[in-house]
């Protein structure tokens, strides 16, 4: 008797733990359409008691939520795209929990070689962020590497920083999202650019994205890819952030599991749209669905 209530009360001390750990993963977390959790609650519950949300509390980042937070938003002159990040969480109120990310020498070397090349704007503080991932991918692509943003060893040489310099390893913090994540990051893509396009036609949008993630002339996540910038006409006006449309979602999936109608494309675009990007038409098409027509290369 005494053993089994031993046992019980380990487990209960577990469960507990689990939680706090996962509870404080969500609240670090971005939110944006789509998100479901007790951290979407919690901004739901902030937003209906100042009168921005006329909802339920539910955990589900819908429709009426969307409306909510960007009204708060713009009266708050943040940014008004409907996206839950830090800045958001503070002027909410909601203490914005974030990871200890460990220092290492090998990026403070890189930062420091990146900001005198002017390819980074950030503080050398030896700490893989964001800024220091973009800045990665900057130089990569400028001097012919494998853009992974990732300091590997013929990054490093390029930099000029040789093994006797640093040892050891660093974590790409900027990157890796769970597998829900990816298929919500691709079908706001699909949504935002294929909208009213056949259903075949969202899916290949899709493959396409994911086609450039394992390309090494592109950032190695569907993030990456997403937010490269002047890659998505859909990211630079917003569309990306409308509400997600249930095929979008099916065609995420659909492209996630291998389903490729564009045989390996890593270009589209609508030939009767505006085009800013007027090198796109030297590329020639092998296929068109749709309004959208696909490249290779």
């Amino acid at each position: 008797m005494k053993r089994q209530l031993l046992s019980l009360v380990a487990l209960a001390l577990v469960v507990i733990l689990i939680s706090v750990f996962y509870i404080d993963i969500a609240h670090a977390r971005t939110i944006y359409w789509g998100t479901r959790g007790e951290d979407v609650r919690a901004v739901q519950e902030k937003l209906k008691r100042w009168g921005y949300y006329k909802g339920v509390a539910d955990g589900v980042y819908g429709k009426e939520t969307y409306r909510a937070v960007t009204y708060f938003q713009r009266k708050y002159g943040l940014r008004a795209d409907g996206v839950v990040g830090d800045r958001t969480k503070e002027a909410l109120g909601i203490t914005v929990t974030r990871k200890s990310i460990p220092y290492n020498k090998t990026v403070e070397i890189a930062q420091r070689k990146l900001k005198q090349w002017r390819y980074y704007n950030g503080a050398v503080d030896g700490i893989y962020g964001p800024k220091t991932y973009s800045a990665v991918i900057k130089f990569q692509r400028k001097n012919g590497l494998k853009v992974d943003g990732h300091i590997g060893l013929q990054t490093r040489k390029a930099l000029g920083i040789t093994t006797k310099t640093v040892s050891g390893n660093y974590a790409d913090t900027s990157k890796g999202v769970s597998k829900s994540d990816d298929v919500t990051l691709l079908a706001m893509i699909i949504n935002g650019e294929a909208r009213g396009e056949p259903y075949v036609g969202q899916v290949a949008v899709g493959a396409v994205v994911l086609n450039r993630v394992k390309n090494p002339s592109f950032p190695n996540s569907i993030a990456g890819v997403m937010y490269q910038p002047l890659a998505f006409e859909a990211v630079a006006n917003g569309q990306v952030y409308k509400p997600i449309e249930a095929n979008s979602f099916k065609a995420a999936r659909d492209a996630l599991n291998g389903w490729d109608p564009t045989g390996g494309a890593i270009y589209y675009w609508n030939p009767s749209g505006n085009i800013t990007s007027k090198w796109i038409r030297r590329l020639n098409p092998t296929l068109s669905i749709g309004r959208h027509v696909f490249a290779k290369k």
